[in-house]
């Protein structure tokens, strides 16, 4: 193999494949990336056994080949050049891969080809598109609700919900609950699958222009395909996450006693200052009174902090403490000025929505307090 291009071309498709990779993996061999020169084109391929991702960038190929290379040093590699040409040549004799940028010259120890995974096959069975914008978007509102804890693989996940022309996108930790829905174009059968976050936050931070993703899922496995054709085609392909996720739509309460139509800026700032002094994620504290809410916090070791806003509301007393960052990811996830909190009872969760928007919700749990 080798091949001629620039040195930016590889460096930004090594970086996205490390992105949606697992830190932790079984197998020396996953540490490593495939490319594969053909035509004029370099393939490039990065699997975690999880999820596997093909893409790849227009090069001058003198001689195709295929080679297997440590990702993590190839990246360290890349990133100490200038942005330039560069040359990669697989040294047949010694079975290493010579990396050249000006003057500067490396040579990689290479892999076993054969011990390398196969690129996982796909049966379109149950394909659609969405507006890349769109998908992104549903993502980004969803995301931070996932649950960190691997012992309920389920919930690590975000639930991606298909029926009748419409997309939801669900995330719970159990204290929480994030729901964005967009409309689309689908007529198949209503879809649920759970997808690895990792994933969905591989491709919202995709810096692609393509207008359009397409999905096809199966029954383990999903796949995203961005770009067109076989040329500039980014292929990610991901097994969906087993266990049984919440019924979200049953988390939802039907019916609310209080609502609150409140500066979504104003509140946001309040309780960033006076979580200031929080450690371990002490709960701040609400104080719902007419015309006006306290957000105060109190640690003994540490001292105390208290400010109010205004709000128009002009019915009981109502006390209530959460997480201070699950309150602040939730009034982030609205874009309007103005937002709407729903409450039924104290130590029930309640309900952060747009003043406008339909289609976003976020839910929270309070936290007892004395």
């Amino acid at each position: 193999m080798k091949i001629q291009t620039t040195r930016d071309e590889v460096l930004n498709k090594a970086l996205f494949i490390s992105r949606a990779m697992s830190p932790k993996v079984s197998n020396f061999i996953l540490n490593g990336i495939m490319l594969e020169a053909e035509g004029s084109k370099l393939n490039i391929y990065g699997t975690d056994l999880e999820t596997s991702i093909k893409s790849n960038i227009h090069v001058k190929v003198d001689v195709p080949g295929r080679v297997v290379v440590p990702l993590k040093i190839l990246i360290n590699i890349l990133k100490s050049f200038p942005e330039s040409k560069i040359e990669m040549e697989l040294i047949n004799e010694t079975n290493e891969l010579k990396v050249t940028c000006q003057k500067a010259n490396f040579t990689l120890n290479t892999f076993s080809l054969e011990e390398y995974p196969q690129f996982p096959s796909i049966k379109k069975t149950g394909s659609f598109k969405i507006k890349t914008q769109d998908l992104k978007y549903l993502i980004s509102k969803v995301q931070k609700a996932c649950s960190t804890d691997e012992s309920r693989v389920a919930l690590t996940g975000i639930l991606l919900d298909l029926s009748g022309n419409k997309i939801k996108l669900a995330a719970t930790d159990s204290y929480r609950l994030a729901v964005a829905e967009s409309g689309i174009n689908y007529d198949g059968e209503p879809i649920k699958v759970v997808v690895p976050s990792r994933v969905l936050d591989t491709i919202a931070k995709n810096d692609s222009q393509e207008a359009e993703i397409e999905l096809n899922i199966e029954e383990n496995q999903i796949s995203f395909c961005i770009g067109e054709g076989k040329e500039h085609q980014t292929l990610i392909v991901s097994r969906l996450l087993s266990g049984k996720f919440p019924d979200y739509e049953k988390l939802i309460p039907e019916n609310f006693n209080h609502s609150i139509i409140i500066n979504r800026d104003t509140m946001a700032d309040v309780i960033k200052r006076i979580s200031s002094i929080s450690q371990d994620s002490i709960p701040v504290r609400l104080d719902i009174e007419k015309g006006r809410i306290v957000v105060s916090m109190s640690i003994r070791e540490i001292g105390s902090s208290s400010e109010d806003f205004e709000v128009s509301y002009g019915e009981e007393s109502i006390q209530m403490a959460f997480n201070p960052d699950f309150l602040i990811d939730g009034l982030n996830i609205i874009d309007d000025e103005k937002i709407t909190i729903n409450i039924a009872e104290p130590l029930k969760p309640i309900m952060i929505k747009s003043e406008k928007f339909e289609g976003l919700l976020y839910l929270l749990m309070p936290i007892r307090i004395s």
